[in-house]
């Protein structure tokens, strides 16, 4: 028997797992290799795209299947598949009209399965392809023929309000699941899709019973993540909703986050 037996923990990537300039520390590696060894099971719940979301392997390899697409798929990285999922509708499609039509500087990432179809681009854009190395395909969102998996708009932050506000006062606002993963990024995902969701059916795929799962993150797409899981954890440079939504706080992304976590568990300073 492992000391973390029973134990799963669903962790954030950008801001709450990888340090600001986008590293795993070798504190944080160590710990999660001694939290599997121990029995536990580790895994990502990311926004990112399978592609993006597999350059964290780098430096970690989760033992169980990774949450993408901000809780659309559970993607079984070791035999390159996706073993649950979703879709947002056809109509989505009227969504990026909407917004291209009100707010032409945003920039539009259509995500399918395989692929993220740049279909409006901006300065965001670009660099969103460099940082999960996408290769740009550019394409009209009429010409995505295959099933969406989300949509990103892309904004500078002084047109984040705008964007929200609009679709919140659209007749769109209650046909998707519409969250915030970051502070230029605002998704459109299928209707009560989220991480946290995700989650609870991962939990049951490897045999993990709710109360013991972990849930950590920063921003508002990993809401339902901490509000989900056993226990929710936010890291300290969080979004306030996120802090004040969480049953424990633990220290930033800089300073080695997940194995302040693990030694909490270990000691019983966290609690299921």
């Amino acid at each position: 028997m492992g000391k973390f037996d029973g134990i799963l923990i669903c962790s954030d990537l950008d801001e709450t797992l990888l340090d600001t300039d986008k590293n795993i520390s070798e504190e944080n590696k160590t710990a999660i290799e001694y939290f599997m060894a121990e029995g536990g099971k580790f895994t990502f719940s990311t926004g990112r795209v399978p592609h993006g979301a597999k350059l964290a392997l780098r430096y970690v390899v989760p033992n169980i299947p990774m949450i993408c697409f901000n809780g659309a798929a559970i993607y079984d990285f070791n035999n390159d598949k996706i073993i649950w999922e979703r879709f947002v509708d056809k109509d989505a499609a009227q969504v990026v009209e909407f917004v291209q039509d009100n707010l032409p500087q945003a920039g539009i990432e259509v995500c399918t399965n395989d692929k993220t179809y740049y279909t409006r681009t901006n300065r965001l854009t670009r660099e969103h392809s460099q940082i999960e190395q996408l290769p740009e395909i550019m394409a009209e969102h009429t010409a995505v023929t295959e099933p969406w998996k989300k949509v990103i708009f892309m904004v500078e932050v002084e047109d984040m309000p705008t964007l929200r506000k609009m679709i919140a006062d659209s007749e769109y606002a209650d046909r998707y699941t519409f969250i915030q993963s970051y502070k230029h990024y605002y998704e459109l995902l299928p209707k009560n899709s989220g991480k946290g969701e995700a989650m609870l059916e991962l939990a049951q795929i490897v045999g993990i019973d709710k109360k013991y799962t972990l849930g950590i993150g920063d921003n508002e797409n990993d809401l339902s993540l901490i509000k989900l899981a056993g226990v929710g954890v936010a890291v300290a440079n969080a979004e306030r909703k996120v802090r004040d939504a969480a049953d424990y706080i633990t220290v930033d992304n800089n300073n080695h986050a997940l194995a302040a976590v693990i030694r909490g568990i270990e000691k019983g300073r966290i609690k299921f």
